[in-house]
């Protein structure tokens, strides 16, 4: 039997006892490779064998996991009389990385029904006061209004997240400040929406927790400076490998970015992009509703007990 040797590589952000892999030899020479998870979001990992005998399995293997545990893959033996020999190594990153985004996919405006909000776009400033390059795609809303809003996802997800350390300087006017109260949220297509702008003390969700549209209410607005208006900012984005690298070819963190996306939303019986500058009603139908719930979790919804 060769001997087995397990190497460890983890390069990203992620501390070591946050996700781990273990294997397991089994009495019919397959070898079941598991993992444990304790982040909320997705897992891309990348199962690296520097040396493989008897199984035809390729020497990279790449994986994402969103679940606390759950199995990975298997090793077969070619030969079933003897055992499979390898050494191996594995690193991961945070978050879906080349995901399949729904293009097709109708966002609701995250405010209660028939709320009125006034949008606005918000400019990249990291150009402008730190000389970074400006995002692929960069698209940010300003949602605003006089009262304070009770703010709800845009579409269903799992909260990955939460800063609620920060108090609102009343007494002076600001064009833009990063140190806002803010929710994260990642869908089931790899895409996150960041939510900013809460009340410290008015946000009701925390990692973890699965979110719907309309039935979870993710906090409050406070208000922005003082102009006293309440104000929410929202973007949505995935993270992508640079240069068309591929997932398999992927080794650290500075060969990723963040790619943003210009969601529709439902209006009015349709879906629209977004005018910066004007009015729009928060609005949504039943089918724009329920993209993403099964029959179960609809007739769950529409009664009101959603078990999340």
């Amino acid at each position: 039997m060769k001997k087995l040797i397990l190497l460890l590589f983890i390069p990203y952000v992620i501390i070591a006892q946050d996700f781990k892999i273990e294997h397991k030899v089994n009495d019919d020479k397959t070898v079941d490779f598991s993992y444990k998870n304790l982040s909320a979001n997705t897992i891309t990992v990348i199962v690296n064998f520097s040396f493989l005998e008897n199984t035809m399995s390729s020497t990279r293997v790449v994986e994402k996991v969103s679940k606390p545990e759950g199995k990975l893959f298997k090793l077969k033996p070619m030969n079933n009389e003897q055992n499979i020999g390898f050494n191996y190594s594995y690193l991961f990153f945070n978050h879906n990385i080349n995901p399949k985004v729904d293009d097709d996919f109708i966002y609701i405006l995250p405010y209660k029904k028939e709320t009125q909000m006034f949008v606005e776009e918000l400019s990249y400033l990291g150009s402008t006061y730190s000389n970074q390059e400006e995002p692929k795609g960069w698209k940010s809303y300003s949602f605003s209004s006089d009262e304070v809003q009770k703010i709800f996802p845009v579409r269903k997800g799992v909260v990955i997240d939460v800063i609620r350390d920060y108090n609102v300087d009343t007494t002076k006017t600001f064009t833009y400040y990063n140190k806002m109260n803010s929710v994260k949220i990642e869908h089931n297509d790899g895409t996150i929406a960041l939510y900013s702008g809460f009340n410290k003390n008015e946000i009701y969700v925390n990692v973890g927790d699965i979110v719907y549209p309309k039935y979870n209410t993710l906090g409050k607005t406070e208000v922005y400076d003082a102009r006293k208006k309440h104000r929410i900012n929202f973007s949505l984005f995935y993270y992508s490998t640079k240069n068309g690298i591929k997932l398999t070819s992927l080794s650290k963190n500075d060969q990723t970015e963040v790619i943003y996306i210009t969601p529709t939303f439902y209006q009015n019986g349709e879906s629209v992009n977004l005018k910066k500058d004007f009015f729009y009603e928060s609005d949504y139908d039943d089918k724009t509703l329920f993209q993403n719930l099964i029959k179960r979790q609809i007739k769950k919804y529409k009664k009101g007990n959603l078990i999340l």
